[in-house]
């Protein structure tokens, strides 16, 4: 079984919009496809993100607070490993990678430039679509 690290934002489209590879993402998981590794900084950022008023008209507060309940009772939760600071061109981005390797993923899933477009990530980095389609498989 694949073991992934989700950015929080495709988590986050997964709830917006119920179509397309996010979404099938969240249900993929939710149906055990893949072991989905998360961490308190991941959450953090993830209840902050579906927590601004720009998201409340599209996800209800309840959906918002469910899909944080399940990724804290059925996601494999993993320590915050120290941050490894340069991993990306983006410093917000550098804990998703230090996870990913910390946990030993097979996986990180985003759909952010600046981890789809690093040369040689270990591991790799799959956009939605990708991982769908290797989940697919």
């Amino acid at each position: 079984m694949a073991r992934a690290v989700v950015d929080p934002g495709v988590l986050v489209s997964g709830l917006v919009s119920r179509t397309g590879p996010p979404a099938q993402i969240v249900d993929l998981w939710l149906e055990g496809a893949f072991e989905l590794v998360v961490s308190r900084a991941l959450l953090q950022e993830l209840a902050g993100v579906i927590g601004r008023p720009k998201f409340a008209q599209t996800i209800p507060p309840s959906t918002a607070q469910r899909l944080v309940e399940e990724l804290v009772e059925s996601a494999v939760l993993v320590a915050d490993p120290p941050p490894v600071p340069g991993a990306t061109p983006d410093p917000k981005d550098d804990y998703l990678v230090a996870l990913a390797v910390a946990c030993g993923a097979d996986v990180l899933v985003s759909g952010d430039r600046h981890l789809t477009g690093l040369s040689s990530p270990q591991p790799r980095v799959l956009t939605p679509r990708a991982f769908v389609d290797l989940l697919d498989r």
